[in-house]
């Protein structure tokens, strides 16, 4: 039996949960549960409120998520070590996905005991076969004014998106990891090279620092999309998806934006890294667009 551990915000939780419906498909016995601890920085268990996937705090379910949480104790290693070989003994193990995101056939098989997988699970290879159910399964829609007014500008000009991730990617150890990768020079880079591709297109720009942005790009067709904070956020998702083009931050979500559009020859560009200078073979789809120079 293996578990699939959903954590962090919607871009994360839709990789996971598309992982965790390819696991099913091989073996139905496949479950996940959701990691509590994960609300405190992000909107909690999101893809009940975005997509109507449930989740239910079960005995079952509360039970696995103890095991879980003895499996990741890192703390008390004199207390921890002999319960968790004890759990190893009986077949209940914990498996972590690696550093750069690279694809690991051998999880997508069915296993003995009980396995807690933990992870990410980004790379399209985890659940690209089944890419119907997976399209389907994260249909997303707005129907506010707002937002159906900017759906309508979206679809009858050359849309491109433009995702900027700043916020907590500024701060301590994230910016060197994460909020380093994406700097100005990367998006003018960006921006140029779809400047040479596409005619007459019109940028729309999604952000958590829309002024950042603001102060800093000169764009000359261009539409700020400010409409969309907190648990509303997901409707730049949506949005972002429905642009022609897309122009990537380091972030799972706008990998879900460009990967969710549907748009025939569509351009997406990404940064070459995810996490700073890790390499990730497989962490972007290979018709993506990587920028390395900037």
């Amino acid at each position: 039996m293996d578990v699939v551990i959903i954590f962090n915000g919607l871009g994360n939780q839709m990789s996971q949960y598309g992982f965790f419906l390819r696991k099913r498909k091989i073996d139905n016995s496949t479950s996940f549960i959701f990691d509590k601890r994960s609300h405190i920085n992000h909107n909690g268990y999101e893809l009940d409120r975005v997509f109507n996937i449930q989740y239910k705090e079960t005995l079952i379910n509360s039970v696995l998520f103890l095991l879980f949480r003895i499996l990741t104790i890192k703390k008390y290693p004199y207390f921890s070590k002999p319960i968790i070989k004890v759990l190893n003994l009986f077949g209940i193990t914990l498996v972590e996905e690696s550093a750069n995101y690279d694809f690991n056939e051998s999880l997508i098989k069915p296993s003995k005991g009980i396995r807690f997988l933990y992870g990410g699970w980004h790379s399209e290879k985890y659940f690209d076969v089944n890419q119907n159910e997976i399209l389907d399964t994260f249909k997303l829609k707005v129907e506010d004014d707002v937002n159906v007014r900017h759906l309508e500008e979206i679809k009858n000009c050359e849309s491109v998106s433009i995702h900027v991730r700043r916020g907590d990617y500024m701060k301590g150890i994230h910016f060197e990891m994460y909020g380093s990768v994406c700097t100005k020079g990367y998006f003018e880079t960006a921006i140029k090279k779809i400047n040479e591709m596409v005619v007459n297109p019109h940028f729309f720009v999604f952000s958590n620092d829309l002024q950042w942005v603001k102060d800093n790009f000169v764009l000359d067709r261009c539409t700020f999309i400010e409409c969309n904070n907190g648990k509303n956020s997901w409707k730049d998702m949506h949005l972002m998806s429905n642009c022609k083009h897309n122009i990537n931050s380091n972030s799972t979500f706008s990998w879900w934006g460009a990967w969710l559009n549907q748009s025939n020859d569509k351009i997406v560009i990404v940064p070459k890294y995810f996490v700073n200078y890790l390499e990730t073979k497989d962490f972007y789809p290979q018709s993506w667009i990587k920028i390395s120079d900037y």
